[in-house]
C-alpha cells in the first residue's frame, strides 16, 4: 500500500447552505404530507383541482431524497505514489484514479465557481474550455491538464499541501 501524501475531504456545510436546503425542501414536504393526510385520511379535498395521491407521494419521496443527497454530497481527493484518487459521493461512488502518467502538467489556480463552471458541485465547465470541477467551498484548486487533452479541476482549501504531494509524485515520476 502506497503512502498517503495528501488527503483532504470536503461537504457542503457552510451553515448558509444548510438554511437555504431546509427552507426550500422543509415546508413543500409538510404541505405535501399535510394535503396527503386531508385528501386520503379525512377525505376532504384540499384546493380547487387536488393532486393526485401518487403525485403527492412522488413529492415526498423525491423531495426528501433530494434532501439526503444534498447532505451526504462528499468530496475526497488523496495523493499517492499511483496518482490522484477521487471519488465525490452518493454521484460518483467507487473510487476514481488519475494515474501520474496521464498528467501532463498541473498548477494550483484561482477559479470561480459560477463563472468558470456553472456553480459547485461535479460540472463541467462552460463550453470546454475549463474542463470538468469537482468543488464544495473556496476559489482555489488544483489544475491537471491531461496528455489526453482534458482538464479537471479539484478544488482545495489545502492549496499549498496539495501542491507538494504533486510535487512530491511528479518528481518521482519524471526520474
Amino acid at each position: 500500500m502506497n503512502k498517503i501524501l495528501f488527503k483532504e475531504e470536503q461537504q457542503f456545510r457552510q451553515w448558509w447552505q444548510i438554511i437555504l436546503r431546509l427552507v426550500a425542501t422543509v415546508p413543500a414536504i409538510i404541505i405535501c404530507i399535510y394535503t396527503l393526510y386531508k385528501q386520503n385520511v379525512q377525505g376532504v379535498q384540499v384546493g380547487n383541482s387536488p393532486a393526485p395521491t401518487a403525485v403527492l407521494i412522488v413529492a415526498i419521496i423525491g423531495l426528501a431524497i433530494g434532501l439526503w443527497v444534498s447532505f451526504s454530497l462528499k468530496l475526497e481527493v488523496w495523493i499517492d505514489q499511483d496518482g490522484i484518487h477521487y471519488r465525490f459521493f452518493p454521484m460518483i461512488r467507487k473510487n476514481k484514479l488519475i494515474s501520474k502518467g496521464e498528467i501532463q502538467h498541473f498548477e494550483i489556480r484561482k477559479y470561480s465557481a459560477a463563472f468558470n463552471y456553472g456553480g459547485r458541485g461535479y460540472r463541467n465547465g462552460f463550453g470546454h474550455k475549463w474542463g470538468k470541477a469537482y468543488t464544495i467551498e473556496g476559489n482555489s484548486g488544483l489544475q491537471l491538464y491531461l496528455t489526453s487533452g482534458k482538464k479537471i479541476l479539484f478544488g482545495t482549501q489545502r492549496s499549498q499541501a496539495i501542491m507538494y504531494a504533486m510535487d512530491e509524485i511528479m518528481k518521482k515520476s519524471n526520474k
